[in-house]
This record gives structure tokens, C-alpha cells and sequence, in this order.
């Protein structure tokens, strides 16, 4: 067992309540000869832990963060996003948040004048900030066009105001953030969701980069659900590891 699964397991299970360690499997491997059901399979566990955490809220706001460029976060909240709008039948919106690497808009192949940072200011690009994918219940905000870093707008009482619209829109709101190393948007916006999904990179990220992100998530009050162990390497085969 690696050092960063056992401070994690450690980290988590030793919490009271009902936190639970959430692990995803290598990426790369699903996405070269696996079938899609797998991806959605480890989604549906991923939203089946979180729902299990946050009992009796319908309406939420997950964010999802790494410590650090490179842990796989926006591949793991796309994908849940993707699962959520098509196998469980919820209004989805996905705001990417990143505002140096935005990634989102690329992938779904749409174009925007303006981010959703923006609306929070201006209540009239609202509608104008938010695409459709295709015909499906899921929805994608580009982030800010402008690479500034603005956490400030979070404490604003329009921030309050866009929050309420978007919990009247959609089922749930997903939030794509920066690694917290590079931006300090994803920290400021952490209080004010439900719960928050920290990504890990198996076996690259260290623990006390890991320590040290929960630490300060904690301190500005946000709530750690859980951590989702990516690009996970298998050194016996699969099958093994889920009969352990």
C-alpha cells in the first residue's frame, strides 16, 4: 500500500461520520480498450458515495479540485456530469472554473462571448453564458475569458443571487476549479458549495500536498466529501484487487 493511500485512508476513516475514501481507476486504461459502461459505472458509484453523504439535499453544488495541474480533475467531473444528465435523469450544469485552462468549451465544441463569472455581476448574460449539450439535461458555463483571478466576486451578494437562480434551474451544479496551487478562485469558492471532491493523482501526488489542501479547505469551511483516487496503477491484475 503507497504512502498517499494510507494517509488518505487514515486521513478519512479515522473522521467521524460516514466519509468515505472514493477511488477511480487508472484513466488512461479506461479510456483505451475498456467500454464506456465502465467510465459510467465508476461514475454512478462516485454520485451513489456522494449521495449517500449528503442525505436529505436535493439541490447541490459539488466542487471538484486537485492540489496541483495535472491530477485529472477535469476528465473525472466531465465525465461525472456526462453520467449524472444521461443514467440518473438530473438538470446538470458544469462550471468550469478555470480560468488560465479552461477545457470545457473545447471538448464540447461551442464558443462564448462571456464566462459565468461574468453573469454573477451582470444578471442579464445569464442565459447567454449557459449551453446546451446536443438535446441533453446537461448544461456547460465556460469560465471567464479574462485570466485574472477574481475570488472576491464569491463574497458578493450577487454571488447569492446567482447561486439561488442556478439552484432554481438545475438539480445540480458541478464545479470544475483550479488546482489550488495555481488559482486562489477554487479556496474562495469552496464555503459556499455543498461539499467538495478532492482528485488525486496515484502515486505522484505527495501526502503532505494532499494534508496541506485539506487543511486549507477546512480552515475557509469547506466540506471535504471525499477524495477520488485517480490514474490508479494496477501491479497485480484488476480482477484481484476487487476481491481483496
Amino acid at each position: 500500500m503507497s504512502k498517499i493511500y494510507e494517509a488518505l485512508e487514515q486521513a478519512y476513516r479515522a473522521r467521524a461520520g460516514s466519509d468515505k475514501l472514493v477511488t477511480v481507476p487508472h484513466m488512461s486504461k479506461i479510456f483505451t480498450d475498456q467500454p464506456q459502461i465502465n467510465v459510467e459505472e465508476e461514475m454512478l458509484c462516485l454520485y451513489n458515495n456522494i449521495d449517500s453523504l449528503l442525505p436529505n439535499i436535493d439541490k447541490r453544488i459539488i466542487q471538484f479540485i486537485g492540489s496541483r495541474q495535472g491530477e485529472g480533475t477535469s476528465t473525472i467531473v466531465r465525465e461525472f456530469a456526462k453520467m449524472a444528465a444521461t443514467l440518473i435523469g438530473k438538470s446538470v450544469l458544469l462550471l468550469d472554473a478555470n480560468r488560465v485552462h479552461p477545457s470545457h468549451h473545447v471538448y464540447f465544441n461551442f464558443e462564448t462571448d462571456h464566462g459565468w463569472q461574468e453573469a454573477i455581476m451582470d444578471k442579464d448574460l445569464a442565459e447567454k453564458v449557459f449551453h446546451q449539450v446536443d438535446q441533453s439535461l446537461l448544461y456547460v458555463g465556460r469560465s471567464s475569458n479574462s485570466a485574472s483571478f477574481t475570488p472576491e466576486i464569491f463574497d458578493s451578494p450577487k454571488f447569492q443571487s446567482f447561486q439561488e437562480m442556478i439552484w432554481e434551474r438545475f438539480d445540480l451544479v458541478l464545479v470544475d476549479s483550479p488546482p489550488l496551487k495555481s488559482s486562489p478562485d477554487g479556496l474562495a469558492m469552496a464555503p459556499k458549495t455543498t461539499g467538495i471532491v478532492l482528485v488525486v493523482e496515484a502515486e505522484s501526488t505527495g501526502w503532505r500536498v494532499i494534508q496541506g489542501t485539506i487543511n486549507k479547505i477546512k480552515q475557509v469551511g469547506g466540506n471535504i466529501l471525499g477524495v477520488v483516487l485517480n490514474k490508479r496503477r494496477y501491479y497485480i491484475p484488476e480482477f484481484i484487487y476487487k476481491r481483496l
